[in-house]
């Protein structure tokens, strides 16, 4: 009778044991992210999709708890980057796509090649810190993109000297986006860190030496419209004689405004 109770006692200790670890244990997965964990007794690295899994205490060691299924896409703040001759340019683009994911990944991914990347992505980086690493990787491809092109083959008309610009040319535009998606898909932000990365190019901002040239051009435009206005008013034919005048009558109003002064 008494070994009955003895069994009986560690039957129910055991089931309590048992329903304790299951309690502990079950662990939702949220929609739309995954989970990443080593298996400590084989070694592996396992990944659970949306849904409920048993992660076992001792046993299984949690990676990264919520990796992002979704497309983070965003726009960044613009860049200022340098063409190969030297001009600096304020690069407005956008990230398209930033994806947990491998190349260009249809809507039902494979379980598999998907599951590989989530892996990458939560053992290869800091996973918090991805955004930071991916858009390093993403500048330092559209400085290289820009290193082969000078001013004139992104603004065909522009001109240094009088601060004129002209129209961007879409199509060199495309060629470089295009370009570099190309190399983003073959980039470690791919092959290593498991995401799938592609940007829009946007725009070009005007450089800063073409912005002064265009404002001084505009400067003197407007000084010199003025001063043919007043040799107009003055009855002077020549405009010149006019500004030589007006030079002389400002040297002179210079030296007697001083000598008043001592």
């Amino acid at each position: 009778m008494l070994w009955i109770l003895i069994f009986i006692a560690f039957v129910l200790i055991l089931v309590s044991v048992l329903l304790l670890l299951v309690t502990q244990s079950r662990t939702e997965v949220k929609p739309a992210t995954a989970l990443v964990y080593n298996n400590m007794w084989t070694g592996e690295t396992e990944v659970v999709l949306p849904g409920t899994e048993f992660i076992v205490p001792g046993i299984h060691r949690i990676l990264e708890k919520e990796v992002s299924l979704k497309n983070e896409a965003e726009n960044p703040s613009n860049v200022n980057l340098i063409t190969g001759d030297g001009i600096e340019l304020e690069v407005d683009y956008i990230m398209r796509r930033l994806q947990v994911g491998y190349l260009d990944m249809p809507s039902v991914p494979d379980i598999k090649l998907l599951k590989g990347a989530i892996v990458k992505a939560a053992t290869k980086i800091n996973y918090a810190n991805r955004r930071d690493l991916v858009l390093t990787r993403v500048v330092a491809h559209l400085q290289e993109a820009l290193e082969h092109k000078t001013l004139n083959d992104l603004f065909p008309e522009a001109d240094l000297t009088n601060g004129k610009s002209g129209k961007v040319d879409k199509e060199v535009m495309e060629e470089m986006e295009k370009e570099i998606n190309i190399k983003l898909g073959n980039d470690i932000v791919t092959t290593e860190w498991g995401f799938w990365v592609q940007i829009d190019l946007e725009d070009y901002n005007l450089p800063a030496v073409i912005r002064k040239a265009r404002e001084q051009h505009s400067s003197a435009e407007i000084a010199g419209e003025a001063l043919k206005r007043k040799a107009a008013a003055a009855g002077v034919k020549n405009p010149v004689w006019f500004i030589i005048a007006d030079a002389i009558t400002s040297i002179f109003g210079d030296r007697k405004e001083k000598g008043g002064k001592k």
